[in-house]
């Protein structure tokens, strides 16, 4: 940036502390094993987030807390009141509370005070004294003992802990989910399985992944994918948290490496789900496998892939370390063969042949060699097929029929994607089915990003012109016409997710069909990023009239 006449202004000086308040925040990431695909973001953090993050983590390293104190239980219990300074203040060393709590009185009824060593705070301790000698709490040797024996009360807390971590331990998950086959397991069991994998720590996910957890997840899937009936009430719901499962992995490294170990499973298997009469009949869980696939491209990111002609090397499994195989680089992501790029990955599964209905004929049935010999293929036919069920299924939602195709560079898509209240359009079905139509795109533009990324000719099997000729081929014209008629106050990410396709498509050098771009124009102006050509837009005429055109004096024909 010039400064004064053209001068460069000197540059920030640089603050130690920021450096190593960077170097503690990078220490804690790779602790905590955040993916890298989430590091730059958090990376881009103001520094005292980070400091914040960074201390408070070393407060929790300082004071750990292994086992619960040994205080009576919730329900009847002492209850002490401390101010706001008591809160923050640290504890006093050598003391406990315990012991101020159940200081012996000096006189036959409990004080109020504070003890007189704590001169900075002025608030007191209150107490429940009709709970104190409580018979569940407490054991009274005799009528007139003085003495309490709180030593019951805290071994019942110790086995309570003990049976609380008990039962979230990862090898009772592990026996739950080989211990009953998909259609008798437990839907609660399922759905605490996926909190765990999502919040707990990743030594947890590491644990369970250790003693086989991962195997017995996919066992569990295609197990369930097997079934040929699948009921609504259970059935459905196993799927759907199992697909949860997965997709709560990927918050830990050592997850997504999980997620890399047997791929293309089960990727292939869900998408041959889709693709076939057994597909979930709730939008949510087809939403989920989408967004599963959408998941291999950070689990398989660009600059992570190694270059073309290494030897793949051994297998490891998902806890295993560098350390205890062969010496490869922790960043070094292998593409399973014989793929060489995420674009020709996702490729193959999406033209994975679709299974045979179940009143398919014994014998197939082929077309003749001169209806064969003029016949275009439409390899994403299969895939388009979904987005088009969508259109007729809910096809009351696409009514407007004057909206356009939006024109990326004039939209601003920080207003599109900000985030909206929820209101009366929200939480139904047309929103479930729209936000699952929008990932779709979404999934198609990650997917030509990739394949403009590999910079391929344009007769390549696999560059971005051939990818958008071949989707055109397979009827995504008509989908995109449908699409856009769907309203633009409710549903703007839609109609940014085809403006981005347009521009990807356009950018590859891909002529666009008439039907298509004739209806590209300007999104509404509250979208714009030029608000005077928004304001010309929804004014033509400075008194706000349409122009009309002039009549143009035509000579009568004469006839001679």
């Amino acid at each position: 940036m010039l400064k004064g006449k053209g001068q460069p202004s000197a540059p920030a000086p640089t603050n130690p502390n920021d450096e190593a308040v960077g170097e503690d925040f990078d220490k804690l990431m790779d602790d905590l094993q955040i993916p890298p695909t989430l590091r730059p973001k958090l990376a881009g953090m103001d520094a005292t987030v980070k400091a914040a993050m960074v201390k408070s983590s070393h407060t929790l390293a300082i004071r750990p807390r292994p086992e619960p104190p040994h205080t009576p239980p919730r329900g009847a219990s002492l209850r002490r009141a401390h101010s706001i300074e008591s809160i923050s203040s640290p504890a006093r060393p050598g003391s406990s509370d315990l012991q101020d709590i159940f200081t012996p009185p000096s006189a036959p009824y409990m004080h109020m005070n504070a003890s007189p060593n704590r001169n900075t705070h002025s608030r007191g301790k209150s107490f429940d004294t009709s709970r104190i000698f409580s018979k569940s709490q407490v054991n009274l040797a005799s009528a007139s003992a003085s003495t309490v024996d709180l030593t019951t009360a805290g071994k019942v807390n110790k086995d309570k802990a003990a049976g609380v971590a008990k039962t979230q331990s990862p090898n009772r998950f592990l026996s739950i989910l080989l211990g009953s086959s998909s259609t008798e397991l437990d839907i609660e069991s399922v759905k605490k399985l996926r909190l765990m994998l999502r919040n707990e720590s990743a030594g947890w996910t590491q644990e369970f992944l250790k003693i086989g957890g991962y195997n017995a997840l996919m066992l569990r899937l295609n197990e369930i994918l097997e079934v040929e009936w699948r009921e609504e009430q259970h059935d459905d719901q196993i799927l759907y948290e199992l697909l949860r499962c997965f997709k709560a992995l990927s918050t830990s490294a050592i997850g997504c490496f999980a997620l890399r170990s047997s791929c293309p499973n089960p990727y292939v298997k869900l998408v041959a789900l889709i693709y076939s009469d057994k597909r979930p009949g709730d939008v949510p869980s087809r939403q989920l496998i989408i967004e599963l696939l959408l998941l291999l491209f950070d689990l398989y990111p660009p600059s992570s892939l190694p270059s073309t002609g290494r030897s793949r090397p051994p297998r490891r499994e998902a806890w295993e370390t560098a350390s205890t195989t062969s010496p490869q680089p922790s960043a070094l992501i292998i593409l399973p063969a014989p793929h060489k790029s995420v674009f020709s990955l996702v490729r193959g599964m999406l033209l994975t042949p679709a299974p045979p209905p179940a009143e398919c004929p014994a014998t197939p049935v082929s077309p003749h060699e001169f209806i064969e010999s003029i016949h275009k293929p439409r390899i994403y036919k299969t895939y388009l097929q979904e987005l088009s069920d969508v259109c007729r299924d809910y096809f009351w939602v696409f009514c407007h029929g004057g909206n356009v195709i939006w024109v990326l560079a004039e939209t601003d898509e920080s207003k599109v994607e900000k985030p909206r209240a929820p209101g009366g359009m929200t939480g139904g079905v047309e929103f479930e089915a729209i936000g699952y139509f929008t990932t779709h795109l979404r999934f198609l533009n990650t997917l030509a990003k990739c394949a403009a990324d590999l910079n391929a000719p344009k007769e390549d099997e696999l560059s971005a012109w051939r990818f958008h000729q071949d989707l055109f081929d397979s009827g995504l014209e008509r989908i995109l016409l449908i699409a856009r008629k769907a309203s633009t106050t409710y549903y703007p990410s839609l109609h940014l997710e085809i403006a981005r396709y347009v521009a990807h498509a356009m950018r590859a050098g891909y002529e666009l069909p008439w039907t298509v771009s004739r209806l590209v124009g300007l999104p509404p102006a509250a979208l714009c990023k030029n608000q005077y050509v928004a304001q010309q837009q929804s004014s033509p005429s400075k008194r706000g009239m349409p122009i009309l055109p002039t009549p143009k004096k035509t000579d009568p024909i004469r006839m001679t």
